[in-house]
């Protein structure tokens, strides 16, 4: 749908808040849409209230942190809420405010007793915004500023306003004051479930694509740290003359605030409304069992990349009459040490749209890359499209068509190619047409090239859709533009009900 309200209301705050920013970070602050990743909300131990970020406190207060909310997590709003980012992996984490769409900064050049105080007006992620979780051994979490080295504290015995504000200031080992719960809000009050579909569900025609748009840190790729105007124009050019034809795109490689352009480029050039969901893809974040979602590369000028763009994972855009969506965590491969040596591995996604009225489900997602140091063997590249073939099938009531695609990183089951495990997909080739399925007598579960790699060439991007479904055409241009994946057109044809 066209802005969120609550996007305006983090600009607004951005504009009314005159702080003096340190260099890196003096740019416009640009609104966040609301992640498909999990909100957080933070509980005292100290007093047994949940942290608020004080959006309505004027000039240096302004968006300040203050453990004063009583209550449930039912009842808490946007100011209780965080979402958790991280831009080295998982080595710290820092905290998004949903109220705004701003980091919490810790202010280590404020004196006396403002010190290290905790506010939500970070327009991007430097070493201020970076926190150490520090699980403690009562299953709660001590978190120690990045930018002084201390722990932040809830300040009980201030009052007024002051009251329990919270400050980086704790010198020693965490005590009460220094311990608090983080509240995972989605896995405590649990999801709207998917809407019934209608029915009967009527014979159409639709159009899809998939695209890997590459938009993130891969310097080869012409959409390499671009912004949402550009990458929004680049992939309403793929489409064509034929915009206003396609019902779904899955976009995998995407940023967060790519979304808002996104969807104005669609709107703009279909004349109708769109949605574009997103679902991050994360890291465990060292010394917690949390995951944060992995931030994208920041764009802006060579030599001066400073401007955020969210978090990194897929995109989903459907027509705004879809009133449901969900992110999927795809069981991944888990932070491996090697002697000294840590990788840390990305913790894969994916992402489901209704649309109730068409009876329509779409979904995307983006597997493991199959590395040497992510998924060598392919064992969780198998378990992925597990769970997306009981996404699509044991999850999904009765009545909804799916079709489902992205960028799964694994050859097709017939492939001629030597990579491997190339029976990873065999069940959903079981269960469904892929858009390039039969085209060889020889080997029907094969398709055309999709990703040019290593002076060879193999497919690792599809689109399915219900075995009952005729497909019309499916289309592979040779060409991958500003990418390093060649897009998927599907025009498919679905029966009635």
């Amino acid at each position: 749908m066209r802005r969120l309200i609550c996007h305006l209301a983090a600009l607004c705050a951005a504009l009314f808040t005159v702080v003096a920013l340190p260099t890196a970070e003096a740019h416009a602050a640009d609104a966040s849409p609301l992640p498909g990743g999990h909100r957080f909300a933070l509980r005292s131990e100290a007093n047994g209230l949940f942290v608020s970020a004080e959006i309505n406190d004027p000039g240096t207060q302004a968006a300040k942190l203050r453990a004063r909310t009583a209550g449930g997590p039912e009842g808490l709003g946007s100011w209780e809420k965080f979402t958790l980012h991280s831009d080295d992996k998982g080595v710290t984490t820092a905290l998004r405010s949903e109220a705004n769409g701003l980091y919490v900064t810790t202010e280590v050049n404020y004196t006396g007793g403002h010190a290290g105080l905790l506010r939500a007006r970070g327009t991007a992620i430097g070493d201020w915004q970076k926190f150490h979780l520090e699980e403690q051994p009562n299953g709660n979490y001590a978190l120690k500023s990045k930018a002084n080295g201390l722990y932040v504290t809830a300040e009980i015995n201030d009052s007024g306003t002051d009251q329990a504000m919270l400050r980086a200031r704790g010198a020693t080992s965490p005590g009460s004051w220094e311990r608090f719960t983080l509240v995972d809000l989605d896995a405590t009050l649990g999801g709207v479930s998917r809407p019934a579909p209608a029915s009967p569900a009527t014979a159409e025609d639709f159009r899809v694509m998939s695209w890997n748009v590459c938009a993130n840190v891969n310097e080869t790729c012409g959409n390499y740290r671009v912004g949402g105007d550009v990458l929004g124009d680049r992939i309403v050019a793929r489409l064509g003359g034929a915009a206003a034809d396609y019902d779904a795109l899955f976009l995998q490689e995407i940023c967060e605030k790519h979304t808002g352009a996104i969807e104005a480029k669609l709107e703009a050039a279909t004349k109708t409304g769109w949605h574009v969901r997103f679902a991050p893809i994360q890291y465990a974040v060292d010394g917690s069992m949390l995951k944060a979602a992995r931030s994208c590369a920041k764009t802006g000028t060579v030599n001066a990349w400073t401007v955020d763009r969210g978090a990194y994972g897929i995109g989903l855009a459907v027509p705004d009459a879809s009133t449901w969506s969900k992110a999927y965590e795809l069981t991944s491969p888990p932070n491996q040490t090697v002697g000294t040596t840590v990788t840390r591995i990305e913790q894969r996604a994916a992402l489901c749209a209704t649309i109730p009225a068409r009876a329509l489900q779409f979904c995307t997602a983006h597997f493991s890359s199959g590395l040497a140091t992510d998924d060598a063997t392919g064992k969780y590249r198998q378990d992925q499209a597990n769970q997306l073939r009981d996404i699509v099938h044991a999850e999904t009531p009765a009545g909804y068509r799916t079709v489902f695609g992205g960028d799964f990183n694994v050859v097709p089951p017939d492939s001629t190619a030597p990579d491997g495990p190339k029976e990873a997909l065999a069940d959903l080739y079981a269960a469904d047409r892929e858009c390039d399925e039969g085209l060889w007598a020889d080997r029907p579960r094969d398709g055309r090239v999709t990703k040019p790699v290593d002076g060879r060439a193999i497919k690792i991007d599809y689109i399915f859709a219900p075995a009952t479904a005729q497909i019309v055409s499916c289309e592979v241009p040779a060409d991958a533009g500003s990418s390093d994946h060649y897009p998927v057109f599907a025009h498919l044809r679905l029966p009635s009900a």
